[in-house]
């Protein structure tokens, strides 16, 4: 009797559990614990639910304290890689992985974040092996096919990552985020079935938020290709609606974040704070999204001295947890960049993540745009790195941002005003650094690129202290994964259409376009 009373709860805190009602569950499973103390899966559960609120500290406790009562709980181990792989402690991580499918080679769910691992650490060959075995046990792990279509996108293999893509619309169609992945490489023509089945997806499926604006912006991409742009609109804008309105975004929190930022790095004398000579030797490619710089990335990883690392989030992630407050700029805590300690630090730890990577060339690309923001610290605490800016006509650019989703937090991209407002603060700060760090930034602008390839990617190379190699020229045969929106594009020769492209959407967009006149 008692064991059906606890199967039933325990059934309800799951159901619970997958409506990601996690506050819930943590307080009625507290409350559970206490008649049924140390049970497993109840911990698992309380645990599992603290992760995917953010709370990792908590998580982790938790996690150890079932491997204390049993050092071979397999969803333990796993749950405790997951912590590790979302802290950057990625050996860790990869302990606990290895534990787990040693003690059951079967464990589908560690096979798969374990891939998730090595596709994190750009070893794709390996997450390939792993997802693989995944999908050997059960060929309807519907992660394990995302993953593959993500893994094979980024690699250039478009008809590998479509015949999983489309495995995974059938397993599950209302995993919408397929299709946006396909509608990245997919070149559409008129009567293209793919159009047919986002639309009867949006009628006949019942959808939340998410999965509707995942097909929103498929759909208006793939009326964009077929230069129905009002059709394309009508999608694009219900998307970007829809985006916004979950977000919440004010632009007010960013507009005061720019500002703290100026404030204490107008201060600060950079000629006499440089702390250190890192032996990594990084190239930062910077600038708004959608500006150009996968396709300069693409260019330097394709010199034979430079490993593309691709878009890093390493930075971004110290400076909030070091510096950040309710998600606020902290301006005490910011002074404490004043401490060579402190920089040595930041320092230390980003290039202990960067070394994660398995690559032999001597210089590594983090292309992580909006690290235009932390251009002062990068000069604090790598003085010889290079600082490469793309920068793209504002029209063109903030056209791009519309019209994409990203997996990113760019919740400013999804309104007319903020996206305006985000764009003026971005290119006021670029000229605060550019004062302020003299001969510091490279710029390179889109348009040059394209209309005059050849000297440009020389300037560049000068820039960064190399030789002319035609492999460079030859970007567009480079292999290496692109794991951006701009897969598929940045695998390409050079080709000039989408320039002015925002000539096609300007009768939509004319209060965007009218603000962006004068910068």
């Amino acid at each position: 009797m008692l064991a059906n009373i606890f199967k039933k709860k325990a059934e309800k805190l799951l159901e619970q559990f997958n409506k990601k009602q996690y506050l819930f569950v943590i307080r009625e499973t507290k409350l559970l614990l206490q008649k049924v103390p140390n049970n497993l899966f109840l911990l698992n559960l309380i645990g599992s639910s603290f992760q995917n609120l953010g709370d990792l500290s908590s998580a982790k406790k938790i996690f150890e304290s079932i491997l204390e009562i049993d050092n071979k709980n397999i969803s333990a181990l796993n749950n405790l890689g997951n912590v590790y792989k979302n802290l950057k402690d990625y050996s860790s991580a990869e302990e606990n992985y290895k534990k787990a499918i040693v003690l059951d080679p079967t464990f589908i769910n560690a096979l798969v974040n374990y891939g998730s691992l090595k596709y994190e650490l750009n070893d794709y060959g390996e997450a390939v092996e792993l997802y693989k075995k995944a999908l050997h046990l059960n060929n309807e792990i519907p992660m394990a096919h995302y993953n593959l279509g993500l893994v094979y996108q980024a690699l250039g293999q478009f008809e590998d990552s479509k015949f999983h893509l489309h495995a995974l619309s059938k397993i599950k169609p209302e995993i919408t985020a397929a299709d946006k992945i396909l509608s990245r490489f997919i070149k559409y023509k008129d009567g293209d079935p793919h159009i047919d089945v986002m639309e009867n997806k949006l009628k006949k499926l019942n959808l939340n938020n998410s999965e509707k604006i995942d097909l929103f912006f498929s759909l208006g991409k793939a009326y964009e290709d077929l230069k129905d742009f009002d059709k394309s609109f009508h999608y694009l804008k219900k998307g970007n609606n829809l985006k916004k309105q979950i977000s919440k975004y004010k632009i007010e929190k960013d507009e005061q974040f720019f500002k703290t930022l100026k404030d204490f790095f107008k201060n600060i004398d950079f000629k006499n704070k440089n702390i250190s000579k890192y032996n990594k030797n990084i190239i930062f490619i910077v600038g708004m999204p959608r500006s150009g710089t996968t396709l300069i990335e693409q260019i330097l990883s394709s010199h034979s001295n430079i490993y593309g690392a691709g878009e890093l989030p390493y930075l971004e992630n110290i400076m909030t947890n070091e510096f950040f407050q309710n998600n606020i700029l902290n301006t005490n805590k910011l002074r404490d960049l004043n401490k060579i300690d402190v920089l040595k630090s930041i320092g230390d730890h980003y290039v202990s993540l960067i070394n994660k990577y398995n690559y032999n060339e001597n210089l590594i690309t983090d292309k992580a745009p909006l690290n235009f923001r932390w251009i002062g610290l990068i000069k604090l605490i790598f003085p010889n790195s290079k600082i490469i800016h793309c920068s793209r006509s504002p029209k063109d650019n903030c056209l791009s941002l519309y019209k994409n989703t990203f997996d990113d937090n760019l919740d400013w991209a999804y309104d007319e005003d903020d996206l305006s407002n985000f764009y003026q603060q971005y290119a006021d700060l670029m000229k605060f650094w550019k004062k302020n760090i003299p001969n510091f930034i490279y710029d390179i602008s889109y348009e040059n690129l394209i209309s005059n390839p050849q000297n440009q990617i020389k300037d560049i190379l000068s820039f960064c202290d190399l030789k002319w190699e035609q492999n460079c020229m030859d970007f567009h045969k480079n292999k290496r994964a692109i794991k951006t929106v701009s897969s598929s594009q940045a695998r390409n020769k050079i080709y000039s259409s989408s320039i002015n492209s925002y000539k096609n959407y300007e009768k939509f967009l004319v209060k965007l376009y009218s603000s962006l006149e004068n910068i």
